[in-house]
């Protein structure tokens, strides 16, 4: 096989490959990426490909981020799910082949940060040698059942505030135009303004999602007396509805948008056929598990695999204090 870091792939190469793996995410796909480097700062390709007789068999999407004489790898950046794709052909070595190569332009001096995060269960502590990895999990509705039997399994406290906000006059629609997407974008800023995630998906992002596919990219937003409340973005694919934002002013918390949000996903998603809800991990946040778990969510094993060298921690911890 041929291994190389690719920047230039053939959206179609990379999209059939995508379609033929069923572990694939839609963080997997070419339309992730150029949506990245495309509107946020900084962002470069540096996907790792493997071939064989020159056909594509394998990809890992990975973008850079090269800062001064510094830079971070991730797969995939900003998204939830990474590791390598497998297309239908691709012989038993090549997930291990593009991981080493992964592992390889990891251990480059002036790479500070790497990581992966797997939930194809694919990557192996022995794949990336000097990464560290932590066990997590998800938390997934399986939607192979009517509606009413999943509220059913909802805990009282989430069918309560569903209740209530119909009650109110909450009411959800699918977002429509690229002024739907910006409002949700508004909401965004408003409950991210702490957060320390830099830099911030900005109005650019989410008119670039507006462009693709609408089965595909998923949103819904919430509604009061005409005003946008709150927003859920989801991305589809293989028959998972993946949610990626769950987002609400701070006004309308008392109104319970989210909660009608979330059992509209789940309520759509039945009637579209998919079978998983996958609401993502808590990142260790028990207020935030246990709202997922209101909806009567399983878990699902995840694993993240980092790489963060001594000096790069302290070049952070450096930088907080002058930022702070």
């Amino acid at each position: 096989m041929d291994i190389e870091v690719s920047v230039g792939i053939d959206s179609q190469e990379w999209g059939c490959l995508v379609a033929e793996d069923e572990a694939a995410t839609f963080f997997h796909t070419s339309e992730w990426s150029e949506v990245l480097t495309s509107t946020l700062p900084g962002f470069e390709s540096a996907h790792v490909t493997a071939r064989e007789h020159g056909r594509l068999v394998s990809i890992m999407p990975v973008l850079s981020r090269p800062r001064l004489r510094t830079a971070t790898l991730e797969s995939m950046a900003f998204g939830t799910f990474g590791g390598p794709v497998l297309g239908a052909h691709a012989p038993a070595a090549a997930a291990g082949a593009v991981l080493a190569a992964f592992a390889g332009a990891a251990a480059s001096l002036r790479v500070g940060l790497a990581q992966v995060v797997d939930r194809s269960g694919r990557i192996q502590d022995s794949h990336l040698p000097g990464f560290r990895r932590t066990d997590d999990t998800l938390q997934v509705v399986s939607l192979e059942a009517s509606y009413d039997e999943l509220e059913r399994h909802f805990k009282p406290s989430a069918r309560n505030k569903v209740r209530k906000a119909i009650k109110a006059g909450v009411t959800v629609r699918r977002a429509e135009s690229e002024a739907d997407f910006l409002a949700y974008h508004a909401v965004l800023e408003e409950c991210s303004r702490e957060w320390a995630i830099r830099p911030r998906p900005g109005r650019e992002f989410f008119s670039a999602l507006f462009e693709l596919d609408r089965d595909v990219v998923q949103m819904w937003l919430a509604f009061h007396d005409g005003d946008v409340l709150a927003g859920d973005l989801n991305f589809a694919l293989h028959g998972t509805v993946m949610n990626w934002g769950n987002v609400s002013t701070d006004a309308a918390k008392s109104l319970a948008p989210n909660n009608l949000l979330h059992a509209n996903a789940i309520e759509q998603g039945v009637r579209d056929g998919y079978q998983t809800y996958d609401l993502g991990s808590s990142g260790g946040i028990e207020g935030v598990r246990a709202f997922k778990s209101s909806f009567g969510t399983a878990d699902v094993p995840l694993r993240r695999f980092v790489m963060e060298k001594t000096w790069y921690r302290g070049l952070k911890k450096a930088t907080g204090r002058r930022s702070g």
